[in-house]
């Protein structure tokens, strides 16, 4: 999948952090597989500026709605527009965006609203189980995610999703560096509103 953006969208791709590839390629394959379930799929992109898997899919020529405070609108307020249609996306996602914002709660609630019955989400964030408020993290992000976020917290927030498969986020050893100070990994969270 790396190779396949690399093909796609190479200036951007360069720009990104190699080690941090990872996340634009799992989510990238990962809707590409879901696109394979669904006829003609309502996408939306949440923090489209820069997103290679956006640009990829739209290189190939696919229909993907972006949005991205950078460009036009926070998921928040996306979601608020009157012109935005509850329950209408087939697959959203977005690639380590969801710690940056210091509401999570409704940034999922918005997520959980917009995605139609049936549809997926497909989400990425800065990860590193035991994690606590205080603990180093890089500056631009509100918090670094932790198994019980993603077991638990996350998950009361969307009552009428469910994971898609069972996960692991057993990682005792991150292995990715930012800035040469912070470690953390990256953790996956596939969902489907089923109700």
């Amino acid at each position: 999948a790396v190779q396949k953006l690399f093909e796609l969208v190479p200036v951007t791709m360069a720009k990104k952090i190699e080690r941090a590839n990872v996340q634009q390629a799992f989510v990238f394959d990962t809707v590409c597989r879901l696109m394979a379930r669904l006829t003609a799929p309502t996408m939306l992109c949440v923090g489209s500026y820069e997103d290679t898997a956006s640009m990829g899919l739209r290189k190939m020529g696919y229909q993907v709605e972006e949005i991205d405070p950078m460009i036009n609108y926070s998921l928040q307020e996306f979601s608020t527009k009157p012109t935005t249609k509850k329950a209408s996306y087939d697959i959203i996602f977005s690639t380590s965006v969801i710690e940056h914002d210091p509401d999570d709660e409704s940034f999922m609630k918005c997520i959980e609203s917009l995605l139609s019955p049936g549809g997926y989400a497909v989400i990425t964030c800065d990860y590193k189980d035991g994690w606590k408020r205080g603990d180093p993290k890089p500056g631009v992000d509100a918090r670094l995610y932790t198994k019980h976020d993603l077991e638990k917290r996350i998950p009361g927030y969307i009552p009428s999703c469910r994971l898609v498969d069972i996960p692991n986020w057993d990682c005792p050893h991150p292995d990715f560096k930012y800035l040469g100070k912070y470690q953390y990994a990256f953790a996956t969270f596939v969902i489907q509103k089923v109700r």
